[in-house]
């Protein structure tokens, strides 16, 4: 079962990531960690009052990707953390809800919203394999899913329609509620 293994590597990608977030003793620009991971979100998360990306950027890059564009149609979901390590990217939202049909009504912009993110989809394509969506309430995991950057180029390019990409990505979807 290839959905378990998907699953399996978004909970180390969730692990990687909050081992990365769990400490703010320090307010260090220079981001020396020995893993590889490049966070591209200053937001240290005391901006509690809306949980959206405070537009600011240390710098890091993801080829072919602006991640102040990243930015979901949802009243119900926010984009609080994006992270790149190595050919993956990690991306860490809020969520106000745990209701699974209303998420996946909320999930039904994430073509159009990563459409508007890429900037360059040969560059994006040669430098990331994988975008992992983790969704939280509280600090708790609601929702895992997978995006394949193929899917997102074929949907980009219209050889798959709005429906297919978000099938395909919630059909990798890791519900915990």
């Amino acid at each position: 079962m290839e959905r378990r293994k998907i699953l399996l590597g978004s909970g180390a990608a969730l692990a990687t990531v909050l081992a990365g977030c769990s400490s703010d003793e320090t307010d260090d620009d220079s981001k020396s960690d020995s893993d590889g991971d490049e966070s591209l979100d200053d937001n240290d998360g005391g901006d509690e009052t809306d949980g959206t990306n405070d537009g600011t950027d240390d710098g890091t890059e993801i080829p072919g990707l602006d991640s102040d564009k990243l930015t979901l149609d949802s009243t119900k979901i926010s984009i609080k953390d994006v992270n790149k390590d190595g050919d993956e990217i990690d991306i860490i939202a809020t969520t106000t809800t745990t209701d699974p049909e209303t998420l996946t009504a909320e999930l039904q912009s994430l073509g159009s919203t990563l459409t508007a993110a890429i900037t360059d989809a040969e560059k994006l394509a040669a430098a990331i394999d994988s975008i992992t969506w983790v969704l939280e309430k509280d600090g708790a995991k609601v929702m895992a899913f997978y995006v394949d950057v193929k899917w997102a180029l074929a949907y980009i390019n219209d050889e798959m329609d709005e429906d297919e990409f978000v099938e395909s990505v919630l059909d990798t979807t890791d519900e915990t509620y």
